[in-house]
């Protein structure tokens, strides 16, 4: 905060200073610049002036000795001698581009002039009381400026003395209309005037300054100019211009109706004419520059005000966000390692739970073993029974070939005795390999003959007791898996149960174990077929008998075949229904094969 506003103090004594310093530069700056365009245009004008004066300066003198105004003056009677000068007049004034060019006797009397077909011809006026005209007839060179007395236009003339045998007889003046100077004194923002040594303007850029005096005239002034009448009758108002006019430059005001303003002014005296030629420059164009120095400065530091709040805004937006993140942080990192402890709480629960589920799959693996073995009971027991007697047969004979000392039929009675206590241990091993209780983890590359050849022989009591035909198995398979060897003997014990029960009906019954290798592009897989030739699947329950407790049988359970489809998905196996090309159900398990190491 303290930074913030030692910001906005720094930038607000930047601000004033430049606008004091920079105003005052600015100001000069913009004042001598108008100067130096004043005396541009005053050099301007004044070699314009000049040029213009100096055009027709010397043509009166060169008239003065022209045959035919001198005829003029010595016959003024004779018509046609006037006609003649008259029309040579009008031809010279074209020629030179004057106003007016015209002939004056010795008492100032026009005798011949270039308008003289004209209707405000100045033939027969007399121009005596003009001093132009006084100072020629004394034989001196005149130049004179003021309001025609006929066309009340301005003009500025030139008058020479007309000469004969040392005689002066009249005066020759040529008439230059001042308009055309003022042509080229248009300015957008200035104004421009030409004043007498009364401070009378008599040209200007703005024609309602006209014959209005800078300054108010005194009484002696006054009366001066209305007994030359310069300007004829016009009644000079006076601008009241408060100021120093005598300066070549100063700072004037008026509160005339037609100024109401206040200027800064550049002079020029023009010695020749006898004019004062001025410019006249509103002040609020220096007022402008600076105004508009002084917007620009302060759009400016509005600018650099704003691009530092802004930036402040930022800062303080980005530390509120950085509070609000570091809130957020320490509220997630909470979260987190409350729900981390939730979840090494959640984790010991699951993995508890999946133990329990474990075992309770394998106790149930293990009771769905124990169930087969007690549905296989009574085919072991009546297979085990028939050794039994024919042990104690043998027996009973051995004893009575020993007593009548026939040993060979007693070497041979042992010898089958040996053997059916070796048939009696192999079924004995292989119903204690079965019951053996495992777990899903215990998995091994197997080949797949042995297992079925050991699941086959502990059914083969009971394949034998209910009269079932089955195929033989190929001698040779290279086939290998991984696997649990035990609890893969447990689902193809169950599937061969189940089809033994399937056929229970059936007078011609017909068990087959099919092994079939399926080849694709993604894996090589391994098919073992297990088909009955019983009433098969009917439609509406085919697809619900891997769905626990589901059953067709009066006492069954309907866990075999779920608990099946658990251990072949264990072992990334599947396990499927289909119908039986000899006419029944057909199980099938498919399994990933794998190489042997």
């Amino acid at each position: 905060m303290f930074q913030a506003l030692r910001i906005r103090m720094l930038l607000l004594v930047t601000y004033s200073l430049l606008m004091i310093v920079g105003g005052h530069w600015v100001w000069n700056t913009s004042h001598q610049s108008l100067l130096n365009d004043h005396q541009s245009n005053l050099d301007r004008f004044s070699v314009h002036v000049a040029s213009q004066l100096d055009k027709f300066a010397h043509i009166p003198e060169l008239l003065s000795k022209d045959k035919e105004l001198i005829d003029a003056l010595h016959s003024p009677s004779n018509s046609a001698q006037i006609e003649l000068t008259n029309r040579y007049l009008e031809h010279v004034n074209t020629v030179i581009q004057a106003s007016d060019t015209y002939l004056l006797d010795s008492i100032g009397t026009t005798i011949a002039a270039s308008n003289w077909n004209l209707k405000h011809s100045f033939v027969g006026r007399n121009f005596a009381f003009r001093p132009y005209y006084q100072q020629a007839i004394q034989g001196h060179e005149k130049q004179y400026f003021a309001l025609g007395s006929t066309s009340g236009k301005r003009g500025y003339y030139y008058s020479y003395p007309v000469s004969y045998a040392a005689e002066i007889i009249g005066v020759i003046v040529v008439k230059m209309d001042l308009s055309l100077i003022e042509a080229s004194w248009q300015g957008k923002q200035s104004f421009f005037v030409a004043d007498d040594k009364d401070q009378i303007i008599f040209m200007s850029s703005n024609p309602e300054w006209l014959f209005k005096s800078l300054q108010p005239l005194d009484a002696a002034q006054q009366t001066r100019i209305r007994e030359n009448q310069q300007y004829l009758d016009t009644q000079i108002e006076s601008l009241h211009f408060s100021g120093d006019l005598e300066n070549a430059t100063s700072s004037i005001r008026s509160s005339h109706r037609l100024v109401k303003e206040k200027f800064f002014t550049s002079s020029r005296f023009l010695p020749d004419p006898g004019l004062t030629v001025r410019v006249f420059s509103p002040t609020h164009l220096v007022w402008w520059d600076l105004v508009a120095y002084m917007v620009v400065l302060s759009l400016v530091f509005a600018i650099i005000y704003l691009v530092i709040q802004l930036n402040l805004h930022r800062q303080h937006r980005r530390a509120q966000i950085d509070r609000l993140q570091s809130e957020a942080n320490q509220k997630l990192e909470f979260q987190v390692l409350e729900r981390t402890s939730e979840l090494h709480v959640e984790i010991k629960q699951r993995i508890e739970t999946e133990r329990v589920l474990r075992h309770t799959q394998d106790e149930l693996i293990q009771a769905a073993k124990l169930a087969v073995l007690g549905q296989m009971s009574a085919s072991i027991s009546h297979e085990l029974n028939n050794p039994l007697a024919a042990i104690r047969s043998y027996a009973d004979n051995g004893r009575l070939f020993l007593a009548k000392e026939k040993t060979d039929r007693v070497d041979d009675n042992l010898s089958r005795i040996s053997a059916l206590t070796d048939r009696m241990a192999k079924i004995s091993h292989q119903l204690r390999s079965f019951a053996k209780k495992s777990t899903a983890e215990e998995l091994h590359i197997l080949q797949i003959l042995p297992v079925l050849h050991s699941s086959r022989e502990l059914m083969k009591p009971q394949l034998k007791s209910e009269r079932v035909k089955t195929n033989e198995l190929p001698e040779t398979f290279d086939a290998c898996i991984l696997a649990n060897a035990i609890q893969l003997e447990q689902v193809i014990i169950n599937l061969l149960t189940n089809a033994i029960q399937a056929m229970e009906s059936q007078d011609d019954k017909q068990l087959a174990i099919i092994l079939e290798v399926r080849e694709t592009d993604e894996a090589n897989t391994l098919l073992i077929h297990v088909d009955d030739n019983g009433p098969g699947f009917t439609s509406s329950s085919s697809g619900n008998f891997f769905e626990p407790f589901h059953t067709t049988k009066k006492n069954g359970l309907g866990l075999g075949l779920s608990i099946s489809q658990q251990i072949i998905s264990g072992i990334n196996g599947k396990l499927t229904t289909g119908t039986s090309p000899q006419g029944g159900a057909r199980f099938s398990i498919e399994l990933p094969l794998v190489e042997q190491q």
